[in-house]
């Protein structure tokens, strides 16, 4: 059925673009709590002492 690819390819584009996008908001959303908990817990450890 050629009336068929025109759909199919853009279900498989959209399917492939939500899922970058889920991903990039993943990534966004589960890398930002982690740099301020990483330096508290970094800064307790080491006190008076530069983080670098």
């Amino acid at each position: 059925m050629p009336q068929m690819a025109p759909m199919f390819w853009t279900l498989l584009m959209l399917s492939f673009f939500m899922a970058l996008l889920s991903f990039m908001v993943k990534l966004y959303f589960y890398s930002s709590p982690l740099p301020s908990y990483n330096i508290k817990k970094t800064s307790a450890n080491l006190k008076n002492q530069w983080l670098w």
